[in-house]
């Protein structure tokens, strides 16, 4: 008899095994609604939807600045997924990490004695970001605030004050908008996602919002993070509704769950994240992108340039979004150094330029190789970020505007003129002086507003076919890092703004890393796409080199940084080969595009 007991259990055992294999990780965390008031209809859903004039401010500030910190960082470089565990709501179950036992106890240590909220608004104007977006509560549950129905917040580190009301006084007093990061899983909550979720967790994370958005002035703005769940399980209707009750003309980003009756309406805007967003999206958007390889505070981590930064944020502001930009303060409370001189030089350039980015909505002329364009009232700019080769002219052939052009004026010198020739509007800049700017800038006066008018298309994204050619490299890390990694990527385009995650990576030992396209049949190439892994913006100079159709090569073109989307402008000329060669690189050269365009 024990025997038989035995053999049903071990094989209960078995089977439950292999149901737990079969079934996605993820599936566990989604359940039904508690009951038929967490589901709506679509016109409730609406209800919830921001009026224009709420998201006016917004669309005009164009530059945010993101805050990951926790206690975590004593320990890890990875804010919750760095602990180690059950990570309900997420897809995937964690494989390595700190050890909870270790984790959850970090708060007990945790004393950033040199917090200050107003250097920190200081850094946020200084920066040209106008709203600041802080990690209330992360998944791992740390609270930043007296929460009233847990030890685990800050009131019970060495530190003992109130992070989260400091902040918001702070930004009340320097005119800076608020929003709260809050997780709605919570990974140190033993009944989230779980089976008393309704009868425990919901009233627990409920009480959290209120007081987050009922105790500390006005709040701005709600970034929630829902990970892999479902909007019911979170009475999103309902926490929503009365968020924007208590905070008339509150924003909401779109991680408030999945499966509403239109998912492409959740929240007020769109949250890509480490990607540059959409050329053409039907709703505004934020682009969340980390200022190291990290969300969290990472001592020796790869610092992106200035000069990358505003690339992208030129990028994103013409197609229709914002710039979410992340720091990770250290131990003590402060914006590491280094970071912070970069978001300075950011700042310097928004005080000079930035009439023509701040206010403007995205322009007429759709992103291209070229750059970008924004619009305000009646005046388009132009936004020409793409880079000239030795071997070619500073001039650019665009679209013929459906309007008549008043005047055109260069914002930064070295503009000489424009004409429309065959249905082409063609500006002209001085080569000597083009290369020398960040951001080449024209304003055009129109005759009629732009926003009368449909976009335009600018360039057709169609890179060479990685069929056409042979790619090689002085070398490669791993078999997953060889050169044609990057050519079976469809997200290695400019237009599909995706986050690429594919990359070549020359050995570490490699002194005089190069990557080459050779090709079948000789092309006139007229672009070339550079981009570096999003996480690591490493390169600090680099060459291109072109192999003319006699076999000999030639240096057409010495560059500084690439981080993500460097176009560089050809001349056409019949070539048989192209080589990128890497000449200097202080952290890991991670490549995803280096694509070509006839």
């Amino acid at each position: 008899m024990i025997e038989r007991i035995t053999l049903i259990l071990m094989m209960l055992f078995v089977w439950f095994s292999i149901a737990q294999k079969k079934t996605p990780y993820k599936a566990q965390w989604q359940f039904p609604a508690k009951d038929t008031s967490m589901k709506v209809t679509l016109n409730q859903q609406k209800e919830l939807l921001a009026s224009e004039e709420d998201m006016t401010w917004f669309k005009d500030a164009k530059l945010g600045i993101f805050v990951h910190w926790g206690p975590a960082l004593l320990e890890t470089d990875v804010l919750s997924w760095g602990r180690f565990g059950d990570r309900p709501g997420a897809g995937k179950a964690a494989t390595d990490g700190v050890d909870p036992e270790v984790y959850d106890n970090l708060y007990k240590l945790f004393n950033p004695v040199n917090f200050d909220a107003d250097k920190w608004m200081q850094h946020v104007k200084d920066f040209g970001a106008s709203y600041l977006v802080f990690t209330a509560k992360h998944h791992d549950g740390f609270c930043f605030f007296d929460a009233k129905n847990t030890d685990f917040d800050i009131m019970n580190t060495p530190y003992g004050k109130d992070i989260c009301k400091q902040l918001a006084n702070a930004a009340h007093k320097a005119g800076i908008k608020i929003f709260w990061y809050y997780s709605q899983p919570d990974w140190h909550h033993p009944d989230c996602l779980r089976e008393n979720h309704y009868e425990n967790y919901l009233p627990y994370m409920k009480e959290h919002v209120n007081q987050l958005f009922t105790d500390y002035g006005r709040i701005d703005g709600v970034f929630w993070d829902h990970l892999a769940t479902k909007y019911w399980q979170w009475d999103s209707y309902h926490v929503l509704k009365q968020l924007k009750i208590e905070q008339p003309g509150l924003l909401s980003n779109s991680r408030v769950g999945f499966g509403w009756p239109d998912d492409s309406l959740r929240g007020d805007y769109e949250n890509p994240e480490q990607s540059l967003g959409p050329i053409n999206h039907p709703r505004y958007w934020e682009a969340c992108l980390t200022m190291t390889d990290k969300w969290l505070y990472h001592k020796n981590g790869p610092i992106k340039p200035s000069e990358t930064i505003l690339g992208m944020l030129i990028q994103v502001i013409g197609n229709g979004g914002n710039l979410l930009l992340n720091f990770g303060p250290n131990g003590e409370g402060e914006f590491v150094k280094e970071e912070a001189e970069q978001g300075y030089k950011v700042g310097a350039f928004l005080k000079q330029y930035g009439h023509t980015l701040y206010n403007t909505r995205k322009g007429l002329l759709m992103g291209g190789d070229w750059g970008a364009s924004t619009q305000k009232g009646n005046i388009l700019y132009l936004h020409f970020i793409e880079k000239v080769s030795d071997n070619s002219q500073a001039i650019f052939e665009l679209p013929e505007l459906p309007t008549e052009i008043i005047t055109v004026t260069g914002i930064t010198d070295g503009f000489i003129g424009y004409e429309i020739n065959n249905n082409k509007l063609i500006i002209k800049f001085d080569k000597n002086k083009y290369n020398n700017h960040l951001d080449n800038i024209v304003a055009l006066e129109l005759k009629e507003n732009p926003k009368n008018y449909d976009r335009i298309e600018t360039w057709e994204a169609k890179p060479v076919s990685s069929l056409e050619f042979n790619a090689s490299s002085s070398s490669f890390s791993k078999e997953k890092n060889n050169p044609d990694i990057i050519y079976g990527n469809k997200g290695n385009v400019f237009s599909e703004g995706i986050h690429l995650k594919s990359w070549w990576e020359p050995e570490k030992n490699d002194q005089a890393p190069w990557l080459q396209l050779d090709f079948k049949t000789p092309k006139n190439l007229k672009t070339i796409l550079l981009s570096e892994n999003m996480r690591s913006h490493s390169l600090r100079k680099f060459s291109i080199e072109t192999k003319d159709i006699n076999g000999n090569w030639k240096k057409v073109y010495t560059g500084q940084t690439i981080g993500e989307g460097l176009r560089i402008k050809l001349n056409g000329n019949s070539i048989r080969a192209i080589r990128f060669n890497v000449l200097e690189s202080i952290y890991t050269t991670q490549i995803t595009a280096f694509n070509v365009y006839e």
